[in-house]
C-alpha cells in the first residue's frame, strides 16, 4: 500500500489499480492469518514454559510477531476501503490525491504498533501483551472507520444502481466487511478462541468466487456485461417481469467496423469500442436498462417499457446524442455512428439468444452508415 501511495502519480500503477488493491487484499489477509496464528501459538507454548518469565528472545519475537499482525489487519481494512472506492469511481485519475489521505489512519496505528514492539524489548511477553490489548480499542476504531466509510460509499453507491444486478453487488461487497470486523470485536472478548483466521479467510474466499463470477461475465475491454451475464439477466427479468410492462431488446452495431480496424489499426478499434461503450452507459443512467456488449462491435440494450413509441423516442435520442458526441477525435473525419435495431421480446423463448437477435434485425430503426471515403 505504501507503494501504491507513492507511486500513484504514474499512469502504469493507476491503470489497473482495483485488480492491483485486490491482489494486496488476499496476500495480505494470508500474512495476516500466518501471523496471527504464529503470535498465539507462541504465546500460549510459552505461558506454560518455566523459562517464559526469563527467555527475553521470546518475548522479542512474540512483541514483533503480534505487532506485524496488528499491522496487517489494519491494512486490510485500508486495502478494502481503497477497492470498494475504486470499483465506483469512474476514474481514478480524478481521486488519485486521495490516496494518502486514506492512508493516514493505518499508518497512525502501524506506528503505535512498531512502538509497543518496540517496548517489547525491554519487557516480559505478559507485560507487552497487556500494553497490545489495551491498544486494541484504539485499533479496532480504525478498523471501524475504513468499514462504515466503505459503508457509506458502497450503500451511496448502490442507491444511485437503477439495475437490480448491479445494486445487490454493490450492497453486498458494502457489508460483507463487517463480518470479518465482527470477528475482531469478538475475538477481543474471547482470546482463547480461534475466531478471526478463519472468518477472514471464509470471507475473503467467499468475495474472491463472487468478483470472480463477476469477472467472467464481465467484458474486460469495456468493463459493461456480457453475452453470458445478458442471458442470465434475461432469465431473471422474465421470471419476475412487471406484468403490466412490456419486455424489448435494442441491439447496436458498430458502422464500417472493419474498415476502421484496416485504416486505423486494432488499438484504435478498442478504442473506438471503449468509446461506444461509455456513450451507452450515460444514456442508460437512470433509464432502468441492462447494457451488454454481446459481440466484437456489437451491444445490446434490454429495457421495461409500456409502449413502442417509448422505445422509438429512446432509440431516437441515442441517434440525436450520438451525432452530438464528440467520440475519438483522433480519426478526424471518421465519425463513430452505429446501426440500430429493435424487439420485443415477452413472447420470445429467453433459452434462445440468436433467435431474439434475429427478431431484432428484422426492425431496422437505423442501417448502417457507409465508411467515409479515404
Amino acid at each position: 500500500m505504501l507503494i501504491i501511495t507513492l507511486l500513484q502519480f504514474k499512469e502504469s500503477i493507476l491503470r489497473h489499480l482495483e485488480e492491483r488493491i485486490l491482489g494486496f487484499t488476499i496476500i495480505d489477509t494470508i500474512i495476516y492469518i500466518v501471523l496471527s496464528t504464529v503470535t498465539k501459538m507462541l504465546y500460549s507454548v510459552h505461558m506454560q514454559s518455566d523459562l517464559y518469565s526469563s527467555n527475553q528472545k521470546v518475548c522479542v519475537i512474540y512483541a514483533v510477531m503480534y505487532a506485524l499482525s496488528l499491522s496487517s489487519s489494519l491494512l486490510l481494512a485500508q486495502l478494502w476501503f481503497s477497492f470498494i472506492f475504486l470499483r465506483i469511481r469512474k476514474s481514478v485519475y480524478t481521486y488519485k490525491h486521495l490516496f494518502p489521505l486514506f492512508s493516514t489512519p493505518s499508518i497512525i496505528g502501524i506506528f503505535i504498533c512498531i512502538g509497543i514492539s518496540i517496548y517489547g524489548f525491554t519487557n516480559d511477553c505478559h507485560t507487552t501483551s497487556l500494553q497490545f490489548r489495551r491498544l486494541m480499542p484504539f485499533l479496532i476504531g480504525l478498523n471501524f472507520i475504513y468499514i462504515f466509510a466503505t459503508l457509506f460509499l458502497g450503500v451511496q453507491h448502490a442507491i444511485a444502481q437503477k439495475n437490480s444486478t448491479n445494486r445487490k453487488e454493490a450492497f453486498y461487497l458494502s457489508f460483507i466487511a463487517l463480518v470479518p470486523s465482527g470477528s475482531c470485536i469478538l475475538q477481543y472478548f474471547i482470546p482463547d478462541v480461534p475466531l478471526t483466521d478463519p472468518i477472514f479467510a471464509l470471507t475473503l474466499l467467499h468475495v474472491y468466487v463472487t468478483l470472480l463470477k463477476n469477472r467472467i461475465t464481465s467484458d474486460p475491454l469495456t468493463g459493461v456485461n456480457n453475452k453470458i451475464r445478458l442471458i442470465d439477466y434475461l432469465q431473471y427479468i422474465t421470471q419476475h417481469q412487471d406484468s403490466s410492462k412490456r419486455l424489448f431488446i435494442l441491439v447496436m452495431e458498430v458502422d464500417f467496423f472493419k474498415e476502421i480496424v484496416r485504416n486505423f489499426g486494432y488499438e484504435m478499434s478498442d478504442r473506438v469500442i471503449a468509446d461506444l461503450a461509455s456513450f451507452f452507459k450515460r444514456q442508460c443512467r437512470g433509464q432502468n436498462a441492462f447494457l451488454a456488449r454481446t459481440g466484437e462491435r456489437q451491444f445490446a440494450i434490454i429495457m421495461e417499457r409500456d409502449e413502442v413509441s417509448e422505445i422509438e423516442a429512446f432509440c431516437q435520442k441515442l441517434v440525436r446524442e450520438c451525432d452530438r458526441d464528440r467520440m475519438q477525435a483522433d480519426m478526424n473525419m471518421w465519425k463513430i455512428s452505429f446501426s440500430l435495431h429493435y424487439a420485443e421480446i415477452s413472447n420470445i423463448s429467453t433459452s434462445n439468444i440468436s433467435q431474439i437477435f434475429d427478431e431484432a434485425k428484422k426492425n431496422c430503426y437505423k442501417p448502417e452508415t457507409p465508411a467515409p471515403k479515404d
